[in-house]
């Protein structure tokens, strides 16, 4: 009784398969690329160089755009388009982060926490989504893209590793949890401003109804994106959490030993929480909802159950496993 249950062996290889993802690529990183590649990327930093001359771009960034776009650089939405977007991304943005205090919403609900490393030392960013409150949503979008800026700038950038790890955790979300405006704007962020930035995505007991989704989320995700997310669940969830992570870099709530939480985080930084910054929640909804729902106020009754077959592919696609 009390014991850790063990995790199958097929589950392990999943695990650290997806973990060395981007090592085990053959092809596509810097001293890995191939001679049609070589000659690709140099063409490619010519027509940046000249259309941004001074540019800081290194050639690794320039080869995550390739990668993004399978090594395709002109056409519409392939590789240079993509870079002249960032391009306008980045002159857009402040010079400085927004301030901590001005974001702490994020953290005071227990939403957000960019702490800890994966077991191949990659930064991690844990988000609550069952605290995600819609009315709070261009606060926490506006904190999640500052990590993931913050992520980005404490990267080498001549350095091997190039990405950091995202945890969902999904456990006890319902559908008051929706926000499609916020889910948009961190996938587009992610995807077409730090392309090829996330080293693996980790859903966490997600229903098994949630699949559904799917028909829709596919389309927003890029194939090497999809590539890189994996459903946990079951009853061992915690013990399958640490195939990815030390038990030291896991809050307790994750089966870990870390003393650090969202509100620790932000009370350490900015300290503690003005009175009435913490509110209430109003948790009225049902399965259906989460970082991937639709709009606010939509019925579970308005909401087509998939098929068996449906879930079956699925899970098969995402490597779902159902809670035992």
């Amino acid at each position: 009784p009390g014991r850790q249950m063990p995790v199958s062996p097929e589950f392990q290889a999943k695990a650290e398969k997806l973990l060395n993802r981007a090592t085990a690529d053959t092809h596509g990183y810097i001293g890995r690329l191939t001679e049609d590649e070589t000659a690709i990327l140099a063409q490619f930093r010519r027509m940046v160089d000249t259309h941004q001359p001074g540019n800081k771009y290194t050639d690794r960034d320039l080869c995550r755009f390739l990668r993004a776009r399978d090594f395709v650089i002109e056409g519409k939405d392939k590789a240079f388009e993509m870079i002249k977007r960032n391009m306008e991304y980045v002159a857009s943005q402040p010079a400085e982060d927004p301030p901590l205090e001005t974001l702490r919403s994020a953290y005071d609900n227990g939403e957000c926490l960019p702490w800890g490393r994966d077991k191949r030392g990659r930064q991690a960013y844990f988000h609550f989504s069952r605290n995600h409150d819609p009315a709070n949503g261009d606060i926490v979008g506006l904190n999640v893209i500052t990590v993931m800026d913050m992520f980005v700038r404490e990267l080498d950038p001549e350095g091997e590793t190039e990405t950091f790890t995202v945890v969902f955790d999904l456990t006890g979300f319902t559908r008051a949890n929706r926000d499609m405006k916020f889910n948009k704007r961190i996938i587009d962020t992610l995807q077409n401003q730090h392309p090829e930035r996330m080293g693996c995505c980790i859903l966490l007991n997600a229903p098994t109804i949630f699949t559904i989704v799917w028909s829709v989320l596919k389309h927003w995700l890029a194939a090497r994106t999809r590539e890189k997310i994996m459903f946990v669940g079951g009853k061992d969830y915690k013990e399958k959490l640490r195939c990815f992570f030390d038990e030291d870099q896991l809050a307790p709530v994750l089966g870990g030993s870390s003393p650090v939480t969202p509100q620790q985080y932000i009370t350490e930084r900015c300290g503690p929480p003005p009175p009435g910054a913490v509110k209430p929640k109003d948790k009225k909804g049902s399965w259906f909802g989460g970082i991937f729902g639709g709009g606010k106020g939509a019925s579970v009754d308005e909401a087509e159950e998939p098929t068996a077959e449906e879930l079956a592919a699925a899970a098969a696609e995402f490597g779902h496993e159902e809670a035992k």
